[in-house]
């Protein structure tokens, strides 16, 4: 590791590059659109009823019978986590290459904030079992009525589209997956192996250059599907030099036997979304730096204080265990058959 003096003259020098460049990122696709709402206090409690009865018809000179509505006894509660790094500038370096193109403290936020996301979207399925109750990752959020184990067989249209109709909120729209690129692989293949072409649709998302750019994104029934690298996490990223490839097929000889999952949630407030203390307003980081009593070094320590929330049980659903279909029939063209 370079020294703080070394490491600032790197950090200055617009010949090599104007900013930091991560050489081998996650891709974190749901970050873009995934909503956080302010809570007020510590934690936030949701409140819900049992199944609602229809009402009924009644006759003439019939009374009306009563059904107030009840709560469930135990409400569910949603806490912060604090998720943190920290990174240090030489007081110098702040003096002397002021002037320069970088700021010293800028070119290493950008990355810090980055270093943060990537533990959120850790969490996000997995949830953090050293601090249990902090952060409740989709694991321990989805209600068991709501899983559908397949139980390392492979994955088909009609599982996903049975996934996919167990999100009731909203009447089963604005419903969107959530899966990494094995899970992408598989529902491609699900279509495969029927002979038909996997559905795409244009979207919008933001570009490096700060600009709005459209994307052809996989569909299910409408639905978008994100790919998050970080999601169900086997062994580090695919593209990770140092690390072990995720197992293309989770059966295969050379596998740990875990099969791929396929998240299905509505999002929003009242359904999954998440939280940022209400301090913060819409923001999500906090920044705090000291110096060393001898006076050399700013040590910034970034923070995100953050948890996600499920309002009705039925907003969240899963497909456990899913293996990739091995074998591929000839694809139909729909604008070809008019389908």
């Amino acid at each position: 590791m370079s020294t703080i003096g070394n490491n600032a003259r790197l950090l200055s020098n617009d010949v090599q590059a104007k900013w930091l460049i991560e050489d081998f990122p996650f891709r974190i696709q749901l970050a873009s659109v995934f909503p956080f709402y302010p809570v007020a206090g510590d934690a936030l409690r949701y409140t819900t009823t049992p199944v609602l009865q229809p009402g009924v018809t009644i006759g003439f000179e019939e009374g009306i019978v009563e059904d107030t509505k009840m709560p469930n006894d135990a409400s569910r509660v949603f806490s912060f986590a604090e998720i943190a790094t920290q990174f240090r500038v030489s007081y110098k370096a702040q003096d002397i290459f002021s002037s320069n193109v970088n700021d010293q403290v800028s070119v290493q936020m950008a990355l810090a904030i980055r270093e943060l996301l990537y533990k959120f979207w850790t969490l996000f399925e997995s949830g953090d079992s050293a601090n249990t109750g902090e952060f409740d990752g989709l694991h321990r959020l989805v209600d068991s009525s709501r899983v559908l184990d397949l139980g390392f067989n492979p994955l088909t249209l009609e599982a996903l589209e049975q996934g996919k109709e167990l999100v009731r909120t909203n009447d089963g729209r604005g419903t969107v997956l959530f899966t990494n690129s094995i899970g992408k692989r598989a529902i491609h293949a699900a279509h495969w192996t029927r002979g038909l072409t996997p559905q795409y649709t244009d979207m919008i998302f933001p570009c490096p250059r700060n600009e709005n750019q459209g994307e052809r994104v996989l569909t299910v029934d409408g639905a978008p599907v994100y790919v998050n690298d970080l999601n169900q996490n086997l062994s580090g990223s695919p593209d990770t030099p140092d690390g072990e490839p995720v197992p293309e097929n989770p059966l295969a000889s050379d596998s740990t036997g875990i099969g791929t999952n396929i998240w299905f949630f509505s999002m929003g407030e009242n359904n999954l979304h998440g939280m940022t203390p209400a301090a913060l307003d819409t923001g999500l980081f906090v920044t705090r730096s000291t110096m060393l009593p001898d006076g050399s070094t700013l040590v910034y320590h970034v923070t995100m204080p953050a948890s996600i929330a499920l309002g009705s049980a039925s907003s969240l659903a899963v497909i456990k265990n899913a293996v990739i279909p091995a074998h591929r029939g000839p694809l139909i063209d729909f604008d070809i058959q008019g389908a």
